[in-house]
Protein backbone atom coordinates (compact mmCIF):
# COMPACT_ATOMS: atom_id res chain seq x y z
CA UNK A 1 0.00 0.00 0.00
CA UNK A 2 2.88 2.35 0.72
CA UNK A 3 4.09 2.21 -2.88
CA UNK A 4 0.58 2.78 -4.29
CA UNK A 5 -0.76 5.42 -1.90
CA UNK A 6 2.53 6.92 -0.75
CA UNK A 7 1.64 6.54 2.93
CA UNK A 8 1.65 3.78 5.50
CA UNK A 9 -1.42 1.62 5.95
CA UNK A 10 -2.25 3.24 9.29
CA UNK A 11 -1.95 6.76 7.85
CA UNK A 12 -4.09 5.83 4.85
CA UNK A 13 -6.88 4.45 7.05
CA UNK A 14 -6.64 7.46 9.40
CA UNK A 15 -7.03 9.81 6.42
CA UNK A 16 -10.15 7.99 5.26
CA UNK A 17 -11.62 8.19 8.77
CA UNK A 18 -10.89 11.91 9.07
CA UNK A 19 -12.43 12.65 5.66
CA UNK A 20 -15.56 10.71 6.64
CA UNK A 21 -15.72 12.65 9.91
CA UNK A 22 -15.60 15.89 7.91
CA UNK A 23 -18.59 14.69 5.88
CA UNK A 24 -20.51 13.78 9.03
CA UNK A 25 -19.88 17.20 10.60
CA UNK A 26 -22.47 18.62 8.21
CA UNK A 27 -25.14 16.92 10.35
CA UNK A 28 -25.36 19.47 13.15
CA UNK A 29 -27.65 17.24 15.25
CA UNK A 30 -24.77 14.86 16.01
CA UNK A 31 -22.06 15.81 18.47
CA UNK A 32 -18.40 15.84 17.59
CA UNK A 33 -17.83 13.10 20.17
CA UNK A 34 -20.40 10.85 18.48
CA UNK A 35 -18.79 11.45 15.10
CA UNK A 36 -15.32 10.69 16.46
CA UNK A 37 -16.52 7.36 17.86
CA UNK A 38 -18.47 6.55 14.68
CA UNK A 39 -15.37 6.86 12.51
CA UNK A 40 -13.28 4.72 14.84
CA UNK A 41 -11.51 7.07 17.24
CA UNK A 42 -11.79 6.08 20.91
CA UNK A 43 -9.93 9.13 22.22
CA UNK A 44 -11.52 12.51 21.50
CA UNK A 45 -8.29 14.42 22.14
CA UNK A 46 -6.43 12.27 19.60
CA UNK A 47 -9.27 12.75 17.10
CA UNK A 48 -9.08 16.53 17.44
CA UNK A 49 -5.30 16.50 17.07
CA UNK A 50 -5.41 14.36 13.92
CA UNK A 51 -8.31 16.40 12.48
CA UNK A 52 -6.50 19.68 13.08
CA UNK A 53 -3.31 18.33 11.50
CA UNK A 54 -5.23 17.25 8.39
CA UNK A 55 -7.59 20.23 7.92
CA UNK A 56 -5.76 23.03 9.74
CA UNK A 57 -8.65 23.73 12.11
CA UNK A 58 -10.51 22.00 14.91
CA UNK A 59 -13.64 19.96 14.18
CA UNK A 60 -15.85 22.65 15.75
CA UNK A 61 -14.22 25.38 13.62
CA UNK A 62 -14.66 23.21 10.54
CA UNK A 63 -18.34 22.70 11.39
CA UNK A 64 -18.85 26.48 11.71
CA UNK A 65 -17.44 27.00 8.23
CA UNK A 66 -20.01 24.63 6.69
Amino acid sequence: LKTVAGTSTAEFIRTIRIKRAAQLLADKQRTITEIAYDVGFNDLKHFRTVFQKHFGCSPSEYREKL
